[in-house]
């Protein structure tokens, strides 16, 4: 298990290795020992930001090096630390290169080629034939090429300058060894998307497996944001590294997204920013499990909570996993880039705390994600926020034109730069009133949190002013510290932020229950739900709908589908005709 909460680790080595790039030596035993060449680590610069960074180096005595090039905030305040300095550290990351040939080519651009000398230590250690191609724009921006040389790797070099042996681009050199007869079995990339966009053309046409090292913004490195998404993949966790044929059928090469998740181009003047629509999906035929909640119908009672991921292209993936709805990212009137990292963190098994700020990209700019999600075939659950009545007004009216099946207002974010709505229940109310003129027939649910003192009482009032839903339980609030820097570990300015896992397990089936004696209508279950057991505990409770959020870190997505099968083989055993049967026996002992 990789080391999941930033813990601070000293500097104990620094040089200068280009005009831009600097390399950075901690030791970690932890760390070191399971790394492995193509991961990354968080980087956390207290106060500043935290960023993910690849690895360039693990030894077996936990030395870790990593290279950073000074190009944003974060990497520049990390550029000015000295040796003794504390920066905060966690990891590792996401999928490693599989090196599998005995004849491997690694292509690097500028510092891509941190992951490739991590690589290629490995490849010669197993005594493989290894040919670095590495291009910059100058000689002297060039990276790791001694130490390439010292591992017995066969080095070429490529300058835009002319500077160097190649004169021209990184991926014209390729093009050049392959020409000349140069076999290879395999070819791994690191470097400018482009640049590596370009390889997999070469690499496709030669008939040679590519794997490429591609990067995202990263914000949580555990899979449970979405902000890195590409294609529906995670580039967390799902990557960084990606065989070339994952990559055909994404965006790889034309767009990406910005801090907020909002789709930006690659490549200046490139055109509309579309994905390459999914195949259109039909879930599966569950009689058990199918269930009809505000008239909606539904295969299965399980989605995902909201949060857990911006694009549309997720959503569907995890309908395909077996959701039988699917719930957007809280999306509000304006583009929001959120808090610095570190924003998602886990504190204890399966227990997580989170400060993301509800990055979004705006109602405006959420249409092309909802477009990818409609092909899941599911019921789609747009989540919306906003701070008063004008804006709660203006996000709804855009709301309403996209092909949703419900509202799901978020009123009781914890770590926001404002208070929480569910905190004034008057505005609250006016809220839902003001939703529900401009929503209706479209049913609306009202997420609360047990961080005011009567959910049950606040229940009621959405319940009155037109809620046909209630979500239960939002995160808990929190504020995680660094005992050895008297730091709060979030990038929220107040160091506040949300907890969630199983620590609101108990506590949220005690609000569900209280909820469901009180109210007329339905409640839908959020909260620490990992197994068909606490479905179960939830539905016995009152709940008609769970939504799953933690569990896709610690479990992946495999967990609808675990889920789903573990309640088939609950409802058949106890003789129940529907999991409808299910919803509040508790109440009826």
């Amino acid at each position: 298990m990789p080391q999941n909460i930033p813990t601070p680790h000293e500097i104990e080595e620094l040089k200068k290795a280009s005009s831009e790039v600097k390399i950075f030596t901690f030791h970690s035993e932890e760390v070191a020992k399971q790394s492995e060449p193509g991961q990354f680590v968080m980087v956390w610069d207290p106060g500043i930001d935290e960023i993910p960074i690849s690895i360039a180096g693990a030894s077996p005595e936990g030395e870790i090096e990593v290279a950073i090039a000074d190009v944003g905030d974060c990497t520049h305040s990390l550029h000015q630390k000295h040796v003794g300095d504390l920066i905060g550290l966690r990891g590792p990351y996401g999928n490693a290169f599989s090196l599998h040939a005995e004849r491997i080519c690694m292509v690097a651009g500028g510092y891509g080629a941190a992951p490739l000398r991590f690589a290629a230590k490995r490849a010669k250690e197993s005594d493989k034939h290894v040919m670095v191609l590495e291009g910059a724009r100058s000689s002297a921006e060039l990276l790791y090429m001694k130490d390439f040389f010292d591992l017995g790797c066969d080095v070429r070099d490529a300058t835009e300058d002319g500077s160097g042996s190649y004169n021209g681009l990184v991926t014209g050199l390729l093009e050049e060894v392959l020409a000349s007869g140069e076999k290879f079995e395999q070819v791994l990339t690191c470097g400018p998307e482009l640049m590596m966009e370009r390889v997999c053309e070469i690499t496709r046409s030669a008939g040679i497996p590519t794997q490429v090292s591609v990067e995202r913004i990263v914000k949580c490195g555990c899979g449970a944001c979405g902000s890195c998404d590409l294609g529906g993949y995670r580039v967390c966790k799902d990557g960084p590294v990606f065989d070339a044929e994952e990559l055909e059928r994404t965006e790889f090469g034309n767009w990406k997204r910005e801090k907020s998740g909002k789709r930006i181009s690659i490549m200046p003047n490139a055109g509309a920013l579309l994905s390459t629509p999914p195949s259109q999906f039909t879930p599966e035929y569950e009689p058990l499990l199918k269930t009809e909640v505000c008239g909606i119908n539904f295969a299965n009672p399980i989605a995902n909570a909201a949060g857990f991921g911006v694009s549309g292209k997720l959503l569907y993936r995890y309908a395909v996993a077996g959701a039988g709805a699917v719930v957007t990212k809280s999306v509000g009137l304006y583009e929001r880039e959120g808090y610095p990292n570190p924003t998602f963190f886990e504190i204890a098994p399966r227990s997580y705390v989170n400060a993301m700020g509800l990055p979004n990209p705006g109602i405006r700019n959420y249409g092309l994600e909802i477009e990818d999600a409609k092909y899941a075939g599911v019921p789609l659950i747009l989540s919306i926020f906003g701070k008063s009545v004008e804006e709660c007004r203006e996000v709804a009216k855009i709301a309403v034109k996209y092909p949703i099946h419900m509202l799901e207002f978020n009123a009781s974010c914890p770590h926001t730069d404002f208070i929480a709505v569910e905190n004034n229940p008057k505005l609250l109310k006016s809220i839902i009133k003001e939703i529900r003129s401009i929503a209706h027939p479209i049913p609306i649910a009202v997420k609360i949190s047990p961080n005011v003192g009567d959910p049950a009482g606040l229940a009621l009032t959405a319940e009155k002013a037109g809620a046909d839903a209630i979500t239960a339980i939002n995160t808990v609030i929190a504020r995680p510290t660094v005992p050895t820097l008297a730091f709060p570990l979030l990038g929220n300015p107040t160091g506040y932020g949300g907890k969630s896992g199983k620590d609101l397990t108990v506590g949220g089936k005690r609000v569900v229950f209280a909820l469901y004696k009180e109210l007329k209508i339905p409640v839908i279950a959020v909260g620490g739900i990992f197994s068909a057991k606490d479905v179960i505990e939830y539905a016995k409770n009152g709940a008609s709908l769970f939504q799953v959020g933690s569990a896709l870190v610690s479990e992946g997505i495999e967990i609808f589908s675990c889920i789903k099968k573990e309640l088939n083989a609950y409802l058949i055993a106890k003789k129940y005709k529907n999991i409808g049967e299910v919803v509040g026996e508790a109440h009826r002992k």
